[in-house]
């Protein structure tokens, strides 16, 4: 499920986004797709003649290593680890023509 992935704002919000336990590289993408699994969404994946991406170049963050036990027990905490209990604070928001740059802390 990893690389490009599209969901509605609807989408994200039905399966509560993404975790909040993750860190560092790996897992949450897998994680991701057991939300979907969980609340019966299907993953529909584009044929490449339709859409291709090329992955900028970046520095690999460095492995987390809960990530294997934070994907067997994800189930158990997707109603109160995501989007909807996020706790954060706006430190910094800059607009520009393109998208809006916005710093937070946890």
């Amino acid at each position: 499920f990893g690389g490009v992935s599209a969901m509605t704002k609807d989408q994200i919000l039905f399966v509560n986004g993404f975790s909040n336990k993750f860190s560092g590289w790996g897992g949450e993408d897998d994680d991701m797709f057991n939300r979907l699994k969980h609340h019966n969404m299907t993953v529909m994946r584009s044929m490449d003649d339709v859409s291709m991406y090329k992955m900028l170049k970046h520095k690999q963050s460095d492995p987390n290593p809960q990530r294997f036990k934070l994907i067997r027990t994800g189930m158990k905490r997707v109603k109160e680890d995501g989007v909807k209990n996020l706790q954060y604070k706006i430190m910094k928001k800059t607009e520009f023509p393109l998208y809006t740059y916005i710093k937070i802390t946890f």
